[in-house]
């Protein structure tokens, strides 16, 4: 990675007032985390999205002792994940080559060697626009409709399933989330990561799998997937289209 400038924005959503919400907010700014945070070559951007006063007051005291220059954004009441994405990613210029995405119930592996693990992110990253944990999701209700109407939709037939990155923990090249706009403004909390495999294959963009040292949607033993679902709950995007 380049000296100097940035190569990595960083963004973290914390949701949530209650106490288990500030636990998440703990664990994913653990140690690993502020280790990259004393590093000039990265730059964070927190979103808040309702979250309860133990909440805010952890981050922001870990603002003040090891993430200096992060940006955040407040949102009193939850305008839901993707628009608070959004504004993370597009409020202020991305700089950067590249974004990795936190929801606050993903987090590092206490034990990653934060230099090993980075260089093999970038050397990933060198071959594909996106990276995480792939999975594979049917498209449901009039989702194919949706994706047709898209200003991204190279003219592929929508497949009846879709290969996706998960949106609980991604790095992306960032001149893509400029180019595509994304995420549009329509998505509000869920979806957005299946319709963006299909961007990327509309697109003949390649993605990755990578989930090392990375704990996605875990819950408080550490098994992932295995969370409960917060606030909120709707149709994936595209389904009522």
């Amino acid at each position: 990675m380049a000296e100097g400038a940035a190569d990595l924005c960083i963004c973290v959503l914390f949701y949530g007032a209650d106490d288990y919400c500030s636990y998440l907010a703990r664990r994913v700014l653990n140690a690993p985390m502020r280790e990259l945070a004393a590093r000039n070559n990265i730059e964070f951007r927190f979103g808040f999205n309702a979250v309860g006063p133990q909440t805010r007051e952890f981050v922001t005291q870990q603002i003040a002792e090891h993430f200096h220059r992060a940006t955040v954004i407040d949102c009193a009441v939850n305008i839901f994940k993707y628009p608070l994405m959004r504004r993370l990613f597009h409020d202020s210029a991305l700089t950067t080559p590249a974004i990795m995405w936190f929801d606050d119930n993903s987090y590092i592996s206490p034990d990653t060697d934060v230099d090993r693990w980075l260089n093999r992110i970038f050397k990933h990253l060198d071959g594909c626009a996106l990276l995480g944990s792939v999975y594979t999701q049917g498209l449901i209700g009039n989702q194919a409709a949706w994706i047709k109407s898209q200003p991204w939709y190279g003219g592929k037939q929508p497949a009846p399933y879709v290969k996706y990155v998960a949106d609980g923990w991604f790095v992306m090249r960032a001149s893509y989330i400029t180019e595509f706009n994304w995420p549009p403004p329509c998505i509000a909390q869920y979806g957005g990561d299946v319709m963006l495999g299909e961007l990327c294959r509309q697109q003949n963009l390649s993605f990755c799998h990578f989930r090392d040292n990375v704990l996605i949607s875990a819950n408080s033993s550490g098994v992932e997937g295995v969370y409960r679902r917060r606030g909120f709950d709707a149709a994936p995007v595209g389904f009522d289209y």
